[in-house]
């Protein structure tokens, strides 16, 4: 009888830590629910207000200042609407462009880009057209 052999676990996107509020998410997702506006608000190196509305309009996750977005599971994602909130003044480029890879690979249904400073957005990917833009 050949004996067991034991390989290396490769560390997946279910081992992987969730940004802030987002194990929440992952445990509802796994039970079949969904938010109940399909969208999912991302914030990027700031947190939420302390003085904010008892109700939000979406569920928020923050991926913190001291989080790599690569070392993140973003599963929860899958086919839901994500709005990543950017400000220019607090992050480096690179860690949006780090992030939206990311968050793609969860295969979000749209993805957007909201410079929050400027009050701009971006479509990264939309139902229609996919992935937008080249990162």
């Amino acid at each position: 009888m050949p004996s067991a052999i034991t390989l290396p676990r490769r560390a997946t996107a279910s081992r992987r830590p969730f940004p802030a509020y987002g194990r929440q998410i992952a445990d509802l997702r796994k039970q079949g629910m969904r938010p109940a506006g399909e969208s999912v608000f991302v914030r990027l190196d700031t947190w939420p207000p302390r003085k904010r509305p008892a109700h939000l309009r979406f569920p928020q996750v923050v991926v913190s200042d001291e989080a790599e977005p690569a070392a993140l599971s973003f599963a929860f994602l899958d086919d839901l609407d994500v709005l990543v909130a950017h400000w220019r003044s607090k992050s480096e480029p690179r860690r949006l462009r780090d992030l939206l890879r990311e968050i793609l690979t969860a295969n979000p249904r749209r993805l957007i880009v909201l410079d929050v400073e400027h009050e701009k957005h971006w479509w990264v990917k939309s139902v229609d057209r996919g992935v937008e833009v080249s990162l």
